[in-house]
């Protein structure tokens, strides 16, 4: 039965990672996720066939999936939606005026309806990793430290996959919240550190001479990612040494911690 399954799976996340988990069963999924976030933690609620709205009725549209805080913000102050019963008594049509397409899905969540189908998770197309200051700042040493940081592990990652990046991208937002994205495309995939974090150096560099505001995020996302096979360098010798290099520093860092080998810069 569901329950007995629920009930297998926490058991054996209990056993194999030391962790509790909180699950939902319902006939949809977005039931479903609301029901484990509200048994949290460590519990396990159903939602009975044909009792989903009544289940959702009262809650705050807040806890619907797709009501971020401007979507929140318009069905309070315009609409004066305040619960999800609310919002799924509100017509379609009107929805749909008010919020456009998204608005269509989430009055659809609101009524307990939900047609995905539950699917194991497909290749990753991306990889980011971002980090938020305590304090603003346009300190070069600090902002080059933590990128070159974040480049490592994303390349950590990425040779984990065995894949490699076309695509690198650096994500800054300013002092004022300006959030801004540059990208470049690479002659030649990798996910060698060196080369990502070059990459993404040149970009912050070039941004940082655009506008020289403090910042309080930097972010790196790569992407267009491809398979390991690549054409070898019989003239670049360097190259193969730092992919030798990265792969040995990724063993020390499994065997003994991400922070047992650092570079100097970090």
């Amino acid at each position: 039965s569901p329950e007995k399954l629920a009930l297998a799976i926490k058991e054996r996340i209990r056993k194999e990672l030391d962790l509790t988990a909180s699950v939902g069963i319902a006939t949809c999924k977005v039931v479903a996720k609301i029901a484990s976030d509200l048994c949290k933690p460590n519990g396990l609620l159903k939602i009975a066939p044909g009792k989903e709205r009544d289940f959702l009725s009262p809650l705050p549209i807040a806890k619907l999936p797709g009501v971020g805080k401007n979507t929140e913000q318009n069905l309070k102050g315009i609409m004066g939606v305040t619960t999800i019963g609310e919002l799924a008594s509100v017509p379609s049509e009107v929805i749909k005026r008010r919020l456009g397409a998204i608005g269509l899905v989430v009055h659809r969540y609101a009524n307990g309806i939900d047609d995905r189908r539950v699917e194991a998770p497909g290749e990753p197309k991306s990889i980011s990793q971002q980090i938020t200051f305590a304090q603003d700042t346009l300190d070069r040493h600090f902002l080059e430290a933590n990128l070159r940081d974040l480049c490592q592990e994303i390349c950590q990652k990425l040779r984990r996959q065995n894949k490699r990046a076309r695509c690198v991208a650096i994500r800054l937002r300013y002092a004022d919240f300006e959030t801004i994205t540059r990208q470049v495309t690479l002659k030649e995939a990798s996910n060698t550190n060196q080369v990502i974090f070059t990459t993404a150096l040149r970009l912050l560099n070039k941004a940082l001479a655009q506008q020289g505001k403090p910042m309080r995020l930097i972010g790196v996302r790569i992407s267009n990612l491809v398979g390991k096979e690549r054409q070898l360098r019989m003239f670049d010798p360097r190259a193969e040494r730092m992919e030798r290099l990265d792969k040995a520093i990724d063993q020390i860092r499994r065997k003994y911690g991400q922070t047992a080998i650092k570079t100097g810069a970090v």
